[in-house]
């Protein structure tokens, strides 16, 4: 009976078994196949995008170049226990997302194993060099070697900022490491040195449309900083209330200070951004200095810095009735010490600052009252700061701009004067605006102090702009007559040749050129352009002279091709004698016609020396010789002199210095326009000269330049 039920136990014990094992079976395979679901779903992109905090991370996933990886792939790190511990930390955060005690931003971490997991990247891959924007990067450096001290690692570099792009390399990381500064406050040049990162730009660049090839400055032995300087902004401060936006424990805010263990802790071992803790850096073209605004009291409600007054025509700002025209320089970001040297001679030079507001409340003029004040000494920039970036092309632009806008100031200035004095007693009388105006730009350009060099177009058209408005305020004062003011500026070209050719037309301060070209008449006279005369494809090489002839040496209305000294002057009054501009005793052969040397027009001829002897007696080239070598001689060694001299013109047009210089120029300028260094009359041409060396000697003494060579200790004797 017992052994009865005992069997019947068991057989229903049995049966339970096989129901329970059957269901055991097939729950474990329901649970599998979901858990299986569950695991590949929240393995998917999609699902981590559920969390609405993930959103901008997966839009920047979608359009990166790792949208076809998923998210596990990266963020777990190779094997299956790695992986396990990822899907715990991924569920552990989902939960805290669930009951709402997640932070407000999401951290996570990727670390080089997942980036150098079979089928991704390699450190065979990471071998050699890439180019990252203009810069030749090795990640052997990087990775493989310590950097500052640190263990780097893939996501130091290749980051994720929010809403920025997936995984791409976060620039201000490279600043923070190459520009931090030293213990010494400078940055170390083995990480900030330019070449450090960039080589020179081998392609064309365009600056403001304008193409620029480094090369040519690179050969020149231009160095980087010259030009772009500064470039670094930021010191990358750690600041000790940026700890309490991740820590609240008073144990790690004390150990700010240890900055070994900081940078173990937070770069090596886990990834925080350099930037979560560090001030940024920057490092490029840096925004462009602007002009300080105008004081409302104290001395800049009436006297302007003449550092402001330069910046403003540097940037092409602050005249009336002129758009902003900045210059290329300015553009570019060149600062004033890469021109301020002090290569051309005085290390420093004084600048003095006049009053921007040179009349007195009622606008009269007040020149006794506000004249310049004070100053300030600065490095001195000349013409070979201008050589040394831009090559000899550029030798005697600096003094040909000078010239150029000095012209102007002194044809301007006297006439604004004169119409200051015929407003004194008016004070409602509508001419005080454009007279007004007119002041301000004149004084402008005065107080910038460069004579145009900072910005040479923009100073000519404040100066033009000036004298449209004096010549408004003359037509309300029904003023007539005086100097015609528009007619006096230089001409435009529709090649643009002017922006830096700007002296064309105007008297030009001493140059190489040995006969100064009559620009004004052919430009605007003639109705003329640069082309006429120069290749544009050659920039500015001189087309065959023969073309000169085919105007000038044939008979037309008007013309009569026998009258040389309509246009050379310089030659007639040299070769026959004359008193002005400078005494010069006529010459030997004043009696002869110019065309027994040169020939009949148009057939022309430049006679060589050695054809002297046909009319005179042997030996006579030798002679000719002679005279070429010693006027040429004084010509070369008195330009360097009168150049030294235009750079050390006080600003004040009335001074008398500028009428000394002037006078001094005439003896020189008219053997340099002579060109033939003597031939015409070697006696002649000496005692310009030599009015011209006297001349430098006055000034040299009047303006105290005891550095300045004396020019008459160098002449021979009479």
């Amino acid at each position: 009976m017992v052994r009865r039920r005992l069997r019947a136990h068991w057989s229903r014990f049995t049966r339970f078994l096989g129901v329970a094992f059957v269901v055991f079976l097939f729950g474990t395979a329901v649970l599998s196949v979901g858990m299986y679901a569950a695991v590949h779903h929240t393995a998917q992109p999609e699902f981590c995008n559920s969390c609405h905090i993930m959103e901008p991370y997966y839009e920047s996933w979608v359009t990166s170049s790792h949208a076809d990886v998923g998210c596990i792939e990266c963020h777990y790190e190779p094997g299956a226990v790695e992986t396990l511990h990822g899907k715990f930390e991924a569920l552990s955060q989902l939960a805290k997302y669930v009951t709402r005690t997640q932070g407000t931003k999401p951290w996570a971490e990727v670390s080089d194993a997942s980036c150098m997991r079979t089928g991704c990247h390699s450190v065979r891959m990471l071998e050699g060099r890439v180019s990252f924007e203009r810069v030749a990067f090795d990640h052997r450096h990087h990775l493989l070697e310590s950097r500052r001290g640190r263990r780097l690692r893939c996501v130091t570099c290749h980051s994720q900022i929010v809403q920025g792009d997936h995984l791409s390399v976060t620039s201000s990381v490279c600043f923070m490491c190459h520009f931090m500064p030293g213990p010494d406050g400078t940055i170390p040049e083995r990480t900030g040195g330019c070449l450090v990162c960039h080589g020179p730009p081998q392609d064309v660049v365009l600056v403001e449309g304008r193409e620029f090839r480094h090369a040519e400055y690179v050969e020149r032995g231009v160095a980087c900083e010259e030009c772009h300087d500064p470039v670094v902004e930021g010191q990358g401060i750690v600041r000790r209330e940026r700890c309490h936006s991740c820590h609240g424990e008073v144990g790690h805010i004390e150990r700010i200070g240890e900055t070994e263990f900081m940078h173990e802790t937070h770069v090596t071992d886990h990834k925080v951004e350099c930037f979560e803790c560090h001030d940024d850096i920057h490092h490029g073209l840096l925004a462009l200095p602007e002009p300080a605004p105008a004081a409302a009291e104290g001395c800049g409600s009436c006297h302007e810095n003449s550092h402001d007054a330069a910046l403003k025509v540097y940037s092409g700002q602050g005249a009336f009735g002129v758009e902003e025209q900045p210059s290329r320089m300015y553009q570019t970001r060149v600062v004033c010490r890469a021109c301020h040297t002090g290569r051309s001679g005085r290390k420093a030079t004084k600048t003095l600052a006049s009053a921007s507001m040179p009349h007195g409340p009622d606008g009269a003029p007040g020149h006794g009252a506000h004249g310049a004040h004070g100053g300030s000494t600065v490095a001195r920039a000349g013409n070979i700061d201008c050589i040394h970036c831009h090559g000899t092309g550029f030798d005697g632009m600096l003094q040909s701009w000078q010239a150029a806008v000095t012209e102007q100031l002194v044809r301007i200035e006297p006439e604004l004067d004169a119409l200051a004095g015929r407003l004194a007693g008016e004070e409602d009388h509508p001419a005080w605006e454009p007279y007004r105006e007119a002041r301000a730009n004149l004084e402008l350009v005065l107080l910038d102090g460069s004579r145009g060099v900072h910005n040479v177009t923009y100073a000519l058209d404040a100066l033009r702009a000036g004298a449209e408005r004096i010549e408004r305020a003359r037509e309300l004062l029904g003023m007539e007559g005086g100097t015609d003011l528009m007619g006096g500026f230089r001409p435009t070209s529709r090649h643009g040749c002017d922006s830096c050719h700007a002296g064309i037309g105007g008297s030009a301060l001493p140059s190489a050129a040995a006969a100064p070209f009559p620009h004004r008449s052919h430009l605007i006279d003639a109705g003329l352009d640069c082309d006429s005369c120069h290749s544009i494809e050659e920039h500015g090489r001189t087309l065959a002279r023969d073309q000169c002839a085919s105007c000038h040496h044939q008979e037309s209305d008007g013309r009569d091709v026998s009258d040389c000294a309509s246009c050379h002057d310089a030659q007639e009054g040299l070769l026959r004698g004359l008193e002005e501009p400078v005494a010069v005793p006529a010459g030997v052969m004043a009696d002869m016609d110019c065309s027994e040397c040169h020939g009949e027009p148009p057939a022309l001829m430049q006679p060589t020396p050695q054809l002297c002897v046909l009319c005179h007696e042997e030996g006579y080239d030798a002679l000719q010789h002679e005279w070429q070598a010693a006027v040429g001689e004084q010509l070369e060694r008195l330009q360097p002199l009168l150049t030294e001299l235009a750079g050390s013109l006080p600003r004040a047009t009335d001074h008398p210095a500028w009428k000394a210089y002037h006078q001094t120029l005439r003896g020189f300028e008219l053997v340099q326009r002579d060109g033939s260094r003597g031939a015409h009359n070697p006696s002649g041409a000496l005692e310009g000269l030599r009015a011209s060396a006297e001349g430098i000697d006055g000034l040299r003494a009047l303006l105290e330049l005891e550095e300045l060579p004396s020019a008459t200790e160098g002449f021979p004797f009479r």
